[in-house]
């Protein structure tokens, strides 16, 4: 497992200097446009999700959602944006991947669910504080 992480490492720079040389020679100056843009576009994503971190996560307390799934899209976001920082047409496949690619969201079910019980506590608590029962009042003799 260790062996495959320092293989991406080596490989994923090495198949986007290839690509830097095979589509700059095809498209020359268009690509080196396309760089330009696309890095500027992850440095903005970045930018904005990092600006708006807080205010999604007073948002998600405020309505009582859960921040992990709050942090989770934004951690992906700006993982995606570094993506598109690094040039190359690699990385901003598996950027656009990333992005689009729905992520399966069990931590916000669990929670979701471990606040549904809670509420459900509380609410049959406030129903069952009346006790109803008999009772019969005996003179003192």
């Amino acid at each position: 497992m260790k062996f495959i992480g320092i293989w991406l490492v080596i490989l994923i720079p090495i198949f986007e200097i290839w690509g830097y040389f095979k589509l700059g020679a095809m498209y020359g100056w268009w690509y080196f446009l396309y760089i330009l843009i696309v890095g500027f576009l992850g440095w903005k994503m970045i930018k904005e999700e990092k600006s708006q971190l807080l205010f999604k996560m007073m948002s998600s307390f405020q309505n009582a959602g859960s921040p992990i799934q709050m942090l989770f899209g934004t951690a992906k976001n700006m993982i995606a944006g570094g993506l598109f920082l690094f040039p190359g047409v690699f990385t901003d496949l598996l950027a656009v991947l990333i992005l689009v690619v729905p992520t399966k969201n069990t931590h916000s079910n669990i929670f979701e669910e471990m606040q549904k019980k809670y509420n459900k506590h509380e609410n049959t608590k406030s129903a069952d504080s009346v006790i109803e029962g008999e009772y019969k009042k005996e003179d003192e003799e």
